[in-house]
Formats: structure tokens, sequence, C-alpha cells
């Protein structure tokens, strides 16, 4: 008895946790390429941006225009629209970049998890090399 008590509990902080609501940034920049607004490195001590609460999922949408005119969003979902990732589409001089996030402020900046995973393995390839 016991046991399923346990069980059932754990299931229900699952499902709680899953449909938790999260908090997101969420602006918007239009213009030349270069101009600081609500770009890729935008500045967290800046207000040109708003923290919204209670989203299911966050996003960020960069799209580049015959490389020279950006339009980036962040922005708060209601709902889950994606599962979490990035996704690129490229045409001619034209890019749209989406990235789906389901974490606190998980929209900030772009992740740079892939660089550190390629030099954490060439370092470990070029020391078995070297033994």
């Amino acid at each position: 008895m016991r046991a399923r008590l346990i069980t059932v509990l754990l299931a229900l902080a699952v499902a709680v946790r899953h449909g938790a609501a999260i908090k997101c940034y969420q602006c918007s920049y239009s213009g030349p390429l270069g101009l600081q607004g609500c770009e890729d490195e935008f500045d967290l001590t800046d207000n040109r941006y708003v923290i919204e609460e209670n989203c299911q999922q966050c996003s960020k949408m960069k799209t580049v225009l015959n490389d020279e005119q950006i339009l980036v969003q962040r922005l708060c979902l209601p709902v889950s629209l994606a599962d979490n990732g990035c996704d690129e589409e490229t045409s001619n001089s034209n890019s749209v970049h989406t990235c789906y996030c389901n974490k606190d402020l998980c929209n900030s900046a772009p992740r740079r998890t892939a660089g550190a995973l390629l030099l954490i393995s060439v370092g470990y390839a070029a020391m078995y090399l070297l033994h």
C-alpha cells in the first residue's frame, strides 16, 4: 500500500512539473545587422525586454533578409509548439533560425554546447593519441 502511494505521488509530481509554467524573455528587434536590440548577444542589463511568466515554451526566431536586415523575436508561448531544439532554413541570402525550449529563461543567447562538446572531444582524442 505504501509503495503504491509513493508511486502515485511521484507520478503526480512529474505531471505537475511537466505542465508547470516557465519564464521566458520577450522582445523583438528589426533593423540593420550589427545594431544592438534583441539580437543574439542581447544585453541582459538592458531594459529592452520583459520577462514573461506562465509560459509553456520559450522561442527565439532570427530572420536575416538579403544579408542586411534582421528580425529577432524572443517569445513566451502559451502552448508547446514544437520539440525542444533548433532548426534553420536558408534560401539564397535569406535565412530563418528558430529555437524552442522549455526551461526558465532559456531563450536568452545562442547555445554554444556543440562547440564545447567538440572542443572536449578533440582534447580527449589528442590525449588518447599522445599516450
